[in-house]
């Protein structure tokens, strides 16, 4: 069997981004000619066709699909492992890439990174933000080396140190109707507007998903790019956000925010530093989650609203 070659992978993953000859020449630094003739190459190597040509555009036919997901892991291996060989001759000099979550990123990871870069100053740490089933595809293709984010229906295949839970609960307004009512129905929130963090985010799929099994579809009111804008829209009535009480320690301390269940069971979020069982752990890995493990420890000990692992 004839090994495939690193330079026509390359190109045919940067040909699949682009989607054209002449912007994948460029980015590579070569000709268009040679770019196809590498895409050619490639194509008898595996006697299939790897593009549709159209036009001056191209797009990907099954086999690449198929191929494409595979040349990201080999090439990110073979980036990695290039990296490694620099510095077995540097003691103390590595990389970690490091995925996270918005949440995770702006209440755990300060701390955790501080620490990180007292015990390892000469490491080149780099943070990535994602959502969780994002996170988990950049682990698969090798793009990060340890993720800090919910457990989901990806998780499985991943290697895991879970960290704690947390449940989403409704942020209200103290003047809000809602604010002071004992017992809160699914009546009472059917004609309400609530306030995510990202639709297209993890957080509120499961919670879209929860409401609609009992017979409710979620109204949105806004979509905003951050928790504090939720936690200041919900201040001042523009609708209910939906979060977690452990990031609005402060506004619940002042009374500018109360916190209410949902009417149907609280979401409640599996939180876990996941990595890919594909490749052996590194030393600086194993100490962040280490680190990782004593920052939230700290914080269950300041705050009832995080949840320890279930045993």
């Amino acid at each position: 069997m004839e090994l495939l070659d690193s330079r026509q992978l390359r190109a045919f993953q940067e040909l699949a981004r682009q989607g054209s000859f002449t912007a994948a020449a460029r980015n590579l630094n070569l000709t268009q000619s040679a770019v196809s003739h590498s895409i050619k190459a490639l194509e008898r190597t595996l006697e299939t066709a790897l593009f549709e040509r159209l036009g001056k555009t191209v797009r990907l036919t099954r086999a690449g699909e198929t191929l494409l997901p595979h040349a990201d892991r080999i090439l990110s291996r073979m980036v990695r492992a290039q990296d490694e060989l620099q510095v077995l001759d540097r003691p103390g000099h590595g990389r970690l890439r490091i995925g996270a979550t918005v949440t995770i990123s702006q209440f755990v990871l300060p701390s955790v990174l501080r620490e990180l870069r007292e015990s390892y100053p000469e490491f080149d740490i780099s943070v990535t933000t994602d959502d969780s089933r994002g996170l988990m595809g950049l682990l698969e293709t090798g793009e990060i080396d340890v993720a800090v984010a919910m457990e989901t229906s990806f998780s499985g295949k991943l290697r895991r140190e879970r960290l704690f839970e947390d449940q989403i609960q409704m942020a209200l307004s103290p003047l809000h109707p809602l604010a002071g009512k004992k017992d809160i129905s699914m009546d009472d929130v059917t004609r309400e507007s609530f306030i995510f963090y990202n639709q297209a985010r993890e957080t509120f799929r499961l919670l879209e998903q929860q409401s609609l099994q009992r017979g409710m579809r979620l109204k949105t009111a806004l979509q905003v790019g951050s928790m504090a804008a939720i936690k200041e829209m919900a201040k001042i009535g523009m609708g209910i956000g939906l979060l977690s009480p452990w990031v609005a320690e402060q506004e619940i301390a002042s009374g500018s925010l109360v916190f209410r269940p949902l009417p149907w069971d609280n979401l409640t979020r599996e939180w876990a530093v996941h990595s890919d069982p594909r490749h052996e752990s590194q030393t600086i890995e194993d100490v962040f989650t280490g680190i990782c493990r004593n920052v939230v420890d700290t914080l269950l000990m300041r705050t009832e609203r995080l949840l320890p692992v279930a045993d």
